[in-house]
């Protein structure tokens, strides 16, 4: 059985050939201090993990790790774990409509978990340092990373949270839920949960919670009322009236065809000179993003309320540029 020596050994050998893509044998036994054939042992050890180490014979041999069929753990420095942790926040927290968003949190919850408070504290500290890029995406809203956290790791656990919640009219409220699952929709983060006041599964947005603590009391999951909990959350936004909106383009339907290709459905020749353009999306932001861009004039026919959040984000605009 390998002494402490032998193991501690064997660790910094798997950290060296995850560094970099070949080590000639005579320099990663100088590395460690050993001689060739323990190399060969310390290898032999190595690949007994799981490991495929290939090694070249010759004068210009050497060793590397190759790709196997399961993935072996990973050994990360501390500047490696502390990028990798901020990396995942700024990924989850930023960019909720990536595909990977929601994996990114739950490899973030493993990675805080295990991660010392040395290290933690380095994480803390340079996201504090950190001034984010305002989000790029019209109607994206940031939610703290350490809410998204404990949430994640309450939904992981089974464990009951505390929550303080405020409504989109502005009501407050205090509420113990037990957490099913984080769903990213529409640069927003959902928690679907079951509500024990109300003894209901509700979706609640994360910007709106406030505050959030495990009470470390745990629940027995229960069964979704859905498929899983995106369709859940998608079969909540079906009930919910979208914002609609008609657009006419001061240009030709072939030419706002070729500029917004896959982009735009819905586009009619609205008279000799002019393209109707009818489109809807959840939040009115998103449509006014789409406006934006257009290189024509136009003349826009949407509700009252959408027509102020228009007027209102052209004002701000008016003033941004002088």
């Amino acid at each position: 059985m390998p002494d402490d020596n032998t193991t501690t050994r064997v660790l910094r050998l798997l950290g060296l050939l995850q560094s970099r893509r070949t080590w000639p044998g005579p320099e990663l036994a100088r590395r460690l201090g050993v001689t060739g054939r323990t190399l060969r042992r310390d290898i032999e050890r190595v690949r007994a993990l799981g490991y495929r180490v290939e090694a070249d014979r010759g004068s210009a041999g050497g060793y590397r790790l190759a790709a196997g069929a399961d993935l072996p753990p990973l050994l990360l420095t501390d500047e490696e774990a502390v990028t990798l942790a901020v990396s995942l926040q700024t990924a989850a927290v930023n960019g909720p409509a990536v595909g990977v968003a929601d994996t990114g949190l739950t490899v973030l919850a493993k990675l805080e978990q295990i991660l010392p408070r040395r290290l933690q504290r380095r994480v803390g500290a340079l996201r504090a340092a950190t001034v984010a890029l305002p989000t790029p995406v019209p109607g994206a809203t940031p939610v703290d990373p350490d809410l998204l956290v404990t949430l994640a790791r309450a939904t992981r656990d089974h464990l009951r949270v505390a929550v303080a919640y405020e409504a989109a009219d502005g009501t407050r409220s205090s509420r113990q839920v037990d957490p099913a699952a984080l769903v990213p929709r529409s640069r927003r983060w959902y928690l679907v949960c079951w509500d024990l006041h109300r003894h209901d599964w509700r979706t609640l947005r994360l910007d709106r919670i406030t505050n959030a603590v495990s009470t470390g009391v745990p629940f027995a999951p229960r069964r979704l009322p859905a498929d899983d909990a995106a369709a859940f959350v998608a079969d909540q936004f079906r009930e919910q009236p979208l914002h609609e909106m008609e657009v006419v383009i001061h240009a030709g339907h072939a030419e706002v065809q070729r500029y917004l290709r896959g982009y735009a459905r819905d586009l009619e020749p609205h008279g000799s000179d002019c393209t109707r353009w009818t489109t809807r999306a959840e939040h009115g932001e998103t449509l006014i993003g789409t406006l934006a861009w257009l290189p024509w004039d136009y003349t826009v026919h949407a509700p009252p309320e959408f027509m102020a959040l228009l007027a209102a984000t052209a004002e701000r605009m008016r003033r941004a540029g002088g």
